[in-house]
């Protein structure tokens, strides 16, 4: 059992809490906060579908289903995605085990971070570009495709890049991006237009300073 009662969260998001492992800082333990499982509790039961039985936990297995997926299409993981190593019991309840994603010896920042203290610059664009590429012709469903849910991280032979750290996973009673490869990518090239179009103009060179600043 890991202990983490008397630690502090590293980030937090709608449905779970996110730490550092005590034995391991290489890794994240994220696990579902107790807000979380009472909206669980608060909804109808037959509007979670087949996911139903697994409860509070239901989100872990989106996780699951679309690593699975990555690995089913491609054969192997994607350095865009982020590496889940598997679950693991904590004080707090069951925990979701994730390689730790870096920048420069600390934990990598979200975008949402980067444009908020205005280090995101017009030469990560490129980045968000190859980022996007993949994500489009991959099969993973993007339900939630935001600032918060991606990093900037230099893990891999140190060489800077996108990665998706949660929001991923069809969370529709109805799968339909799950049945349809070309209704996915159409709902995830939208979202990324989206996402695209704010963070070029969050990188304006005449307001934004670099990011290696």
């Amino acid at each position: 059992m890991i202990h983490l009662k008397d630690t502090a969260p590293v980030a937090a998001g709608n449905n779970a809490a996110v730490y550092r492992h005590p034995q391991d800082r290489s890794v994240l333990v994220k696990v579902v906060r107790p807000e979380a499982m009472e909206r669980y509790k608060a909804r109808w039961d037959f509007l979670r579908g087949r996911r139903r039985r697994f409860f509070h936990l239901k989100n872990f297995m989106r996780v699951f289903e679309e690593q699975v997926a990555m690995y089913a299409v491609e054969g192997h993981a994607s350095a865009h995605l982020e590496e889940v190593i598997g679950l693991v019991g904590t004080d707090m309840g069951p925990g979701l085990v994730v390689r730790c994603e870096t920048y420069r010896g600390e934990i990598a920042p979200t975008l949402a971070n980067l444009v908020a203290s205005r280090r995101f610059d017009r030469r990560m664009l490129s980045l968000l570009d190859d980022f996007f590429t993949w994500l489009e012709q991959s099969p993973i469903v993007a339900s939630d495709l935001s600032f918060r849910n991606l990093v900037l991280s230099d893990r891999l032979d140190n060489e800077p890049r996108i990665v998706l750290i949660d929001g991923y996973g069809e969370n529709a009673a109805i799968p339909l991006k799950s049945w349809s490869q070309s209704l996915n990518r159409y709902d995830k090239r939208r979202k990324a237009d989206k996402l695209r179009a704010r963070l070029r103009a969050a990188a304006d060179p005449a307001e934004t300073p670099s990011i290696n600043t």
